[in-house]
């Protein structure tokens, strides 16, 4: 199983908890990130309430129970970054392992990855 799981409560920039529409930074990305998935059936879209990475708000764990799921912050609440999200997570569900090599990723997902967490092993 693929997931996206997202933050609803990261702050929507440094200085600001909310956006100019009154939503978090979190809710913001992840209205986002429902437009990129609303004609996927291969990844599953999950909110959680604070990730305990707020000083790396957004928030956003790529998890796959078969590959190396990753953690990652700091993501600006754009349509944008929504799409790097999802296109670095299409690269690292075609590889066997969940390791893509750097010069594959998309320049909107460089500098995000906070943690890498190996798979549970059967």
């Amino acid at each position: 199983m693929r997931t996206i799981v997202m933050c609803t409560t990261c702050r929507h920039s440094e200085a600001e908890k909310f956006g100019p529409d009154g939503r978090t930074g979190g809710e913001t990305l992840i209205g986002h990130m429902r437009e990129v998935l609303a004609d996927r059936h291969d990844i599953a879209l999950q909110t959680q309430a604070c990730l305990w990475n707020c000083k790396r708000h957004c928030s956003v764990i790529l998890r796959d129970d078969a590959r190396f799921t990753y953690f990652t912050g700091g993501h600006v609440p754009e349509r944008q970054q929504a799409e790097a999200i999802v296109a670095w997570f299409d690269l690292h569900g075609a590889t066997e392992r969940g390791e893509v090599p750097f010069r594959q990723w998309p320049d909107r997902m460089r500098g995000h990855f906070i943690a890498r967490i190996p798979p549970e092993k059967p």
